[in-house]
């Protein structure tokens, strides 16, 4: 980007500012005529084919999960005969996996090959359709064991346990399973995602296929990402951080490494191909963020944080006003979490495809949960009462009676004491309003306060609670370019503005799916998913999925 004379006059320095603005212009539309480069690669990712006679392609990136890559392609053609052909593949040491990766607007994006097909169309055209799953899906393959450093027939201790803030515990947690892919036994260091620590590591990984980006634990914590536990007794991975993902809105990022390309790290000894794994707060949910404002007043920035009891959540005002250092550099577009500034604007001529927004209001004030008493407590009276029968029968000299009382008094008493456990939530009573509901009842919890009992009442105030849920689409270029190196991506938080919405509140939200796709009759085009649909989804359900594997992991460890 040209620098701006500070000498001249006021007129010539608009001059170049507004040269310098359509040139900066003019090079985004220039970079989304660019075709996008599909490469095909082996097995052992050495280049094949690169596509430019598909009849139609798609790839979709979804925020911590499988997106699914779909590629049409004449039969009667190289590349879709390299496709169907299996067995020539691997005859010709080109192995059976096919890679794939895409290159558009500055973004790589990568997969394997699920499966191949070839169909007959309503034209008689025969088409090879290969169907891929993103590199996500190599996160599925691995199972975080109890002991990775032993053998499958020696595994003690017998439980994975770990905290830390979300991104450094996800990130040691994935490379243990990865070391042990690879059979790389090594002496731990303090801290094993500390790239200073990691030299014997670094030469080991030259030949691995996924890596972890090192980040060190007091990294990690300074930058103010929500702590986690993971529990895993051989879990698999994707399972396990699934929820931690979710709670903390962390974005897990894989981007091929290929020859040619910068170091992802300083010092990074990797092989043409390797998957390069991190995970990134790109939320700022817990470090201050925008979540919202009006088309009036801009947008607000908070912290999201739980109050003293933690059952309840609230958002506060930031008072850090500064300004993202990245936005001072010439050049650099990409929207920051602190500062967000990505809106579309509804209205006749607006970037937005389509949208579809729920309120919901919190119900019920109080949650029940329980059914049994808390441990020892039934056991207590069993032996006080059969203790003063026994010591009534010694007095009268009888044979003892303690244990046939007992057996009668037993359904009198058994799980009425100390057996629930209500949890009420203090700004709903004061915020419902005098007609509401009164309290719902939480299952998955056997005994009442114990450590599982908390987690089920606060699973049940979180299902209850007051929520929005948004969902709305975005092309690219109208105004803001989707890509890594453009305006924003996947994990990026985004916002719009609702036509005929006279509070001109502004919504904002993460993207949570990218999706590029294009034929032989329609453009090369992008298109953003913000918000996440599974909040639109049945909330006891989803509470009911974070119970069952809460209590799994507790019982694992012998708490519960």
């Amino acid at each position: 980007m040209p620098a701006i004379d500070l000498g001249a006059s006021l007129l010539e320095q608009c001059n170049s500012i507004w040269a310098a603005t359509k040139a900066n212009e003019q090079a985004e539309l220039n970079l989304r005529k660019v075709p996008p480069v599909v490469c095909l690669w082996d097995g052992e990712m050495r280049l094949q084919h690169l596509v430019q006679a598909e009849y139609s392609a798609s790839f979709e990136l979804i925020d911590g999960d499988t997106g699914p890559f779909e590629l049409r392609h004449p039969f009667d053609h190289p590349v879709g005969q390299w496709l169907w052909d299996e067995q020539g593949r691997i005859d010709r040491g080109e192995k059976r996996n096919i890679n794939i990766t895409v290159e558009y607007c500055g973004s790589r994006l990568g997969g394997l090959l699920e499966y191949v097909e070839l169909e007959q169309d309503e034209d008689g055209d025969q088409v090879v359709v290969a169907r891929f799953a993103s590199d996500y899906e190599r996160l599925k393959w691995y199972s975080v064991w109890a002991n990775p450093f032993f053998p499958e027939w020696i595994q003690w201790p017998q439980i994975w346990i770990g905290a830390g803030p979300i991104p450094w515990l996800l990130s040691v947690a994935l490379d243990l399973q990865i070391m042990r892919e690879a059979g790389s036994y090594w002496t731990l260091p303090s801290d094993p995602m500390d790239p200073n620590q990691r030299g014997p590591i670094e030469t080991a990984q030259a030949t691995w296929s996924t890596v972890v980006k090192p980040i060190s634990f007091v990294d990690s914590m300074a930058s103010g990402a929500l702590w986690g536990i993971l529990i895993s007794r051989f879990k698999n991975f994707h399972d396990v951080a699934k929820a931690l993902m979710e709670d903390g809105e962390i974005t897990c990022v894989i981007r091929p490494y290929l020859e040619g390309d910068p170091e992802p790290w300083p010092g990074a000894n990797l092989r043409h191909g390797t998957r390069v794994v991190s995970f990134e707060d790109r939320s700022g949910t817990y470090t201050g963020t925008s979540h919202g404002g009006t088309i009036w007043d801009g947008l607000i920035r908070t912290v999201n944080e739980f109050v003293g009891d933690m059952i309840d959540s609230t958002e506060y005002l930031s008072s850090d006003t500064s300004i993202p250092p990245d936005y001072y550099i010439p050049g650099s577009k990409r929207t920051q979490k602190e500062l967000p500034f990505v809106v579309w604007r509804d209205g006749e001529e607006t970037g937005l495809t389509g949208y579809r927004y729920r309120r919901t209001p919190s119900k019920g004030i109080q949650v029940v949960t329980g059914g049994h008493s808390m441990p020892g407590v039934n056991e207590a009276i069993s032996a006080a009462i059969q203790m003063a029968g026994d010591l009534i029968a010694a007095m009268i000299g009888v044979p003892p009676v303690g244990g046939a009382l007992d057996a009668i008094l037993a359904p009198l008493y058994t799980d009425a004491l100390l057996a629930w456990m209500v949890a009420r939530s203090a700004s709903r009573a004061q915020n419902q309003g005098w007609t509401r509901y009164f309290e719902y009842f939480q299952e998955g919890s056997n005994k009442a306060y114990t450590l599982s009992s908390l987690i089920v009442l606060r699973a049940g105030i979180w299902a209850t609670r007051a929520f929005d849920a948004t969902t709305f689409s975005a092309g690219d270029g109208a105004p803001y370019l989707i890509g890594e190196s453009g305006h924003v991506w996947l994990g990026d938080r985004a916002g719009y503005t609702i036509r005929g919405d006279t509070s001109g509140r502004i919504y904002m939200d993460r993207v949570s799916k990218v999706r590029l796709s294009w034929s032989r009759d329609e453009p090369v085009e992008w298109t953003l998913t913000i918000g996440d649909d599974r909040a639109l989804q049945d909330p006891v359900a989803r509470a009911w999925e974070r119970i069952e594997a809460i209590i799994s992991a507790l019982q694992q460890l012998g708490v519960v």
